[in-house]
């Protein structure tokens, strides 16, 4: 080791030499909490060091730790926000409640952790290997958390739930989102086995705040909070109407508490009629957490939430939208709020990494839409794009295959038969950073000519 990381570019650059299990192959006998318990020890449990609250399921996480952490901080509360993936830059899952860290603090801690992984001997822990990419990611987390004099930390799981890194927290909240078919050569093929492994965030006491669900998952999810003496509150049987409308610059939430005569109407930032429901669980869990903030207070952080690539307006003119929805039930959902805005679709980007359910994907979407332009989801997974293409094709005659993200999204805006004709870009949050990366550059070059 030699000086400081000249960077955070640096920083990740380091992290991601070792086994990076978001990048690669891998199974979940490669996940161990033993590993990650053993790494916090190193540095004094840095975890334990705040209040947390907890995070897992198919869809919605980061939009609720999104709003779990708003309302945090708009109670005057330092409150860490972790959360996967990230768009542009690692930074993003490392945050004060979606407000970005100064670098010298990514820094600091990011040495103090390579000054003590590199002195070890990788038989140092459990399974003989050092931790992982995500593990090292989680670590860091907790400590600049730490560093930083965090009260509280929202904590949303990577994939699964039973052996994820963050899985090591104790939280004052157990928070299910809702599930769907998922990575399923990893946590299982139907949807039980599924909500069994997002159930493993179920601590023995700690009460549990579940979104709806299917059946088979609530099934799953009662009896477990029942098998470890939790509380269990279900959203359905706490609010009798959750309904949004999307607009342009956001959303507006209507919520409607069971037994209560007040109905609470939110603008929202996030746009999406499920940010309503996600909105809405968010606030339950606060008000039961903490019953002593106002709803003043719960209503100004909910309004302030937000988190990129979720339904996001980047360009006005063309109106142009980046969304990081890549399973069946979140792509309809999202095709209903974007007609919401838009009585017809004009122009819709596509882009789908290897495993997803890309029929289902593109049945629901292609033929909602004037044109579809299959392109690459990035590099960071494995995608392919030209049987994606094929398959879109069944579905929207007009489909063309341009694999270059830039190049895809520059023949859109060429092609768009009037200036206010709007253009959809989803199918994978790798694909969304990929389009805010571009205009995240042309932002700069502009910057640099004035």
């Amino acid at each position: 080791m030699s000086g400081l990381f000249p960077s955070t570019e640096e920083v990740f650059s380091w992290l991601e030499g070792f086994s990076n299990f978001e990048r690669n192959a891998f199974t979940l006998r490669n996940f161990r909490l033993d590993r990650m318990e053993a790494l916090l020890d190193l540095f004094g449990k840095p975890h334990r060091a705040y209040r947390c609250l907890h995070i897992a399921g198919s869809k919605g996480k980061g939009s609720t730790a999104a709003f779990l952490a708003s309302v945090l901080s708009a109670a005057g509360l330092k409150t860490g926000l972790y959360t996967s993936p990230h768009l542009v830059s690692y930074k993003e899952r490392i945050s004060l409640a979606g407000e970005e860290i100064a670098d010298d603090v990514f820094i600091c801690q990011a040495e103090v952790l390579r000054g003590k992984i590199e002195s070890l001997d990788p038989a140092r822990f459990p399974g003989g290997d050092y931790p992982t990419t995500f593990e090292l990611l989680t670590c860091l987390g907790f400590l600049i958390f730490r560093a930083l004099g965090c009260a509280w930390a929202v904590l949303e799981t990577g994939m699964g739930g039973r052996l994820d890194a963050t899985n090591v927290c104790l939280p004052e909240a157990c928070v299910l989102t809702p599930i769907e078919f998922e990575h399923t050569e990893y946590l299982g093929d139907t949807i039980s086995a599924i909500a069994r492994e997002k159930a493993g965030i179920i601590k023995s006491g700690v009460p549990v705040f579940c979104a709806p669900q299917t059946g088979e998952a609530l099934a799953v999810f009662r009896a477990a909070a029942a098998e470890r003496g939790c509380g269990f509150h279900y959203l359905p049987e706490y609010f009798t109407n959750i309904s949004c409308c999307t607009g342009m610059d956001g959303s507006l939430a209507e919520l409607q508490p069971a037994g209560e005569a007040r109905r609470l109407s939110l603008r929202l930032r996030l746009s999406g009629e499920v940010q309503a429901e996600n909105a809405a669980l968010a606030f339950q869990v606060i008000r039961a957490v903490l019953p002593e903030l106002s709803q003043d207070i719960l209503v100004r952080g909910l309004e302030a939430a937000f988190i990129p690539g979720r339904l996001q307006k980047v360009e006005d003119l063309p109106p142009v939208f980046v969304d990081g929805s890549h399973t069946p039930l979140s792509v309809k959902r999202l095709l209903h709020s974007f007609r919401q805005m838009f009585a017809a679709p004009d122009t819709l980007i596509l882009g789908i990494v290897g495993g997803k359910r890309c029929e289902e994907i593109a049945a629901i979407l292609c033929p909602a839409f004037r044109s579809v332009i299959v392109t690459t989801p990035g590099t960071f997974k494995a995608s392919d794009p030209r049987r994606l293409y094929e398959i879109c094709l069944k579905y929207n005659a007009s489909s063309r295959l341009i694999p270059g993200p830039a190049d895809a999204f520059a023949a859109a805006k060429k092609d768009l038969p009037a200036p206010g004709s709007p253009v959809l870009i989803t199918g994978s949050f790798y694909l969304a950073g990929e389009i805010l990366k571009l205009y995240k550059n042309e932002k700069a070059a502009n910057s640099l000519q004035i």
